[in-house]
């Protein structure tokens, strides 16, 4: 029963899979515009028309990488709607976040790069995904202000800054190493992880802590 095992072990890649892993690395460099599927199937080993076989054009490949990326994103959006506490939930979240960008290089480049060219490539179903993302991150928001446990900052600013200081680091952290300290240092996710999570908790959870220095800016203003 081993040999099976272990032959089944060794399976090349799906074909699908090596096309799309191929075309994120390439969307991301270069964008939807400067990427041609020539480019993609020498890539892969394989000649342009047999990248039909698997995707209808290359508005269905980018596409298709989208929706990978969302979809992983959409696994991590997961921990958001467990029965931890929301404190707890925001924790995991913003980890798995960190996770999924310092994992794949890629995606804060393609995300960027859709984001600021709006290509207007993406289509009404990878929008739909997209938006169905942003909405499960604002339920948790809501469902925290509910309770009292979140403050009534506003949602959707706050998520326009939480994923900035998530994609951005993963974007300018290594320019900015070069620039301001002359080399790389050794990345620290579980640093990048710590500072994204003080932000969101001193933006978000309404406990003493994070109402003290609005007191005494309010009182050096008095003065």
């Amino acid at each position: 029963m081993a040999k099976p095992q272990a032959a089944a072990s060794r399976e090349p890649e799906p074909r699908r899979e090596q096309v799309l892993r191929a075309a994120e690395a390439l969307f991301a460099r270069a964008g939807y515009r400067g990427v041609g599927l020539r480019e993609i199937a020498a890539q892969v080993g394989i000649r342009a028309p047999s990248l039909f076989k698997h995707f209808e054009s290359k508005h269905a490949l980018y596409n298709a990488v989208l929706l990978t990326i969302f979809a992983r994103l959409n696994e991590v959006a997961a921990s958001l709607v467990t029965e931890a506490p929301f404190a707890a939930r925001l924790e995991q979240f913003i980890g798995g976040y960190v996770d999924l960008v310092a994992d794949d290089p890629h995606v804060v480049p393609l995300l960027f790069r859709e984001l600021m060219e709006r290509s207007e490539v993406m289509d009404a179903e990878t929008r739909r995904v997209a938006s169905d993302i942003y909405r499960r991150i604002d339920a948790f928001l809501e469902g925290g202000q509910r309770t009292g446990e979140f403050r009534p900052v506003d949602r959707f600013r706050f998520q326009i800054a939480l994923t900035g200081a998530i994609l951005y680091h993963g974007l300018a952290a290594r320019a900015y190493q070069a620039a301001l300290l002359g080399h790389l240092a050794v990345p620290d996710r579980a640093a990048w992880k710590r500072t994204v999570l003080d932000l969101a908790r001193g933006a978000l959870l309404a406990d003493s802590r994070a109402a003290k220095p609005r007191v005494a800016t309010r009182a050096r203003r008095s003065t």
